[in-house]
């Protein structure tokens, strides 16, 4: 890295477990999420994603990390504090009409290709489309250091942005191992590759083994049973000291502890 910038029984666990998991696996980071509209409105929810764009815009920002929680946080097992993660890119974007404007777009890896929760695809919109999945009244945002920013976007242009893209989704993903993805490993990957400049897949998971520290999680016993009771959690590529995966609090504290954070901060809707 431094070469870069130098007292329940059984029934009731299983109805606890699939309420605080199967639900949210398919509504946190899917594309038809809309949480935040029923939650806030609608009006609250264009108006908060205006109110996004401005503060990154303010900052010029060009390329971010933004995360929301698309879940309630008290349902959330500790270490969690966002869902869906996805890089925010301000771009030129081409109307109907054929008239160009700049705005703020949303790279997205979503769950629920082909209407399976264990199976995901890459799609971009708008920060009304994210911030619209929200359950808590705040997203976080990452920005990184504008060469980060700039190596970032590159990787977005580049073929290598599909190519890392593992559709073989799971919700607790293990970003040491090359089996599976989520929003959250996809972004990884790609800022490793910016960061090396590189889009060797055996590289960039050589890199996050040394580098990235992931967040480790604990499930009650029901839910450890992976996809025998939940079809978006597999024990596929667990480690051995148990579930790891990445989380935007872990993503972030690697890029800052290496010098690559340029601001990090949250946006609430009040």
């Amino acid at each position: 890295m431094k070469s870069f910038l130098t007292s329940l029984r059984w029934p009731a666990l299983l109805l606890a477990g699939l309420a605080l998991w199967h639900n949210p696996v398919v509504a946190g980071g899917s594309a038809a999420s809309k949480f935040g509209v029923e939650k806030f409105g609608d009006e609250a929810i264009r108006n908060f994603a205006l109110k996004v764009n401005d503060e990154l815009d303010a900052r010029k920002v060009s390329v971010a990390i933004i995360a929301r929680a698309g879940r309630p946080r008290a349902e959330m097992p500790k270490g969690i504090n966002y869902t869906h993660v996805a890089f925010i890119v301000f771009e030129p974007v081409r109307r109907p009409d054929g008239s160009v404007f700049n705005t703020y777009t949303v790279y997205n890896l979503y769950q629920g290709a082909d209407g399976r929760d264990d199976r995901s695809y890459l799609k971009q919109d708008y920060t009304y489309d994210f911030v619209a999945g929200m359950m808590e009244p705040d997203v976080a945002i990452c920005v990184p250091t504008p060469a980060l920013q700039r190596r970032i976007l590159a990787v977005i242009r580049s073929p290598a942005y599909a190519a890392l893209h593992t559709p073989k989704y799971n919700l607790l993903t293990n970003p040491w191992v090359d089996k599976f993805d989520n929003c959250v490993t996809h972004s990884l990957k790609i800022c490793v590759a910016a960061i090396y400049q590189t889009d060797d897949r055996a590289r960039i998971y050589q890199d996050i083994r040394t580098y990235f520290r992931p967040t480790p999680v604990r499930l009650g016993p029901l839910q450890s049973f992976g996809s025998t009771f939940m079809s978006a959690i597999s024990r596929e590529d667990m480690d051995p000291a148990g579930f790891q995966t990445a989380t935007y609090d872990s993503l972030e504290a690697f890029l800052a502890e290496n010098g690559l954070v340029q601001e990090a901060f949250t946006v609430a809707l009040n």
